[in-house]
């Protein structure tokens, strides 16, 4: 349960992030999906850190 709050949890906060550049820079999607990719990699990364041996 942890490793997928942390999944869901990185890729909403950064997808969010990622929402609020592009409503800043007038784009459309463009960074909420680089947001959501990084969100995602960053909780694998925790989630490895965190559960792994």
């Amino acid at each position: 349960m942890v490793a997928i709050s942390y999944l869901i949890g990185g890729m909403v906060v950064w997808g969010g992030i990622g929402w609020l550049v592009d409503q800043w820079l007038g784009t459309e999607g463009i960074g909420m999906g680089i947001g959501a990719v990084i969100g995602g990699a960053a909780g694998v990364y925790l989630v490895v850190r965190r559960l792994g041996a």
